[in-house]
């Protein structure tokens, strides 16, 4: 029994001295600091009121082209829409043509209405 307690009490003797041996070492100090304060939170402004603004001219252009100007003139909601049935999607739209616009060219329409620009790949 007392051949077992040996081997115990010497793990036990260095855990404690932290296998250091004498432990004659000063502790280390540690700082601690706190997180900097949290900025505040932006504030989100209300979204600009809707204009009147009228439907350029961009058919025939090329997809990319048209969709660009109609955001530089304000519209925000731009989709751009497939004529082909082979290719349904417009992917990149300067691969594209455009054929149609709805609402059509001239007209004014609020600048957050939607506007469909109908694109062909052919």
């Amino acid at each position: 029994m007392r051949i077992a307690l040996v081997p115990i009490a010497a793990v036990a003797l260095a855990v404690v001295t932290g296998c250091g041996g004498g432990g004659t070492e000063a502790p280390s100090t540690v700082t601690v600091t706190a997180p900097p304060a949290a900025a505040a939170a932006p504030t989100t402004s209300a979204p600009a009121p809707a204009q009147q603004l009228q439907i350029p001219e961009v058919d025939g252009k090329n997809g990319a082209i048209a969709l660009d100007e109609l955001r530089q003139a304000g519209f925000t909601k731009v989709e751009p829409a497939s004529r082909d049935e082979k290719d349904r999607f417009v992917v990149n739209p300067a691969n594209w043509t455009v054929t149609k616009i709805e609402p059509g060219a001239g007209e004014t329409v609020s600048s957050d209405s939607t506007v469909v620009v109908t694109m062909t790949k052919e």
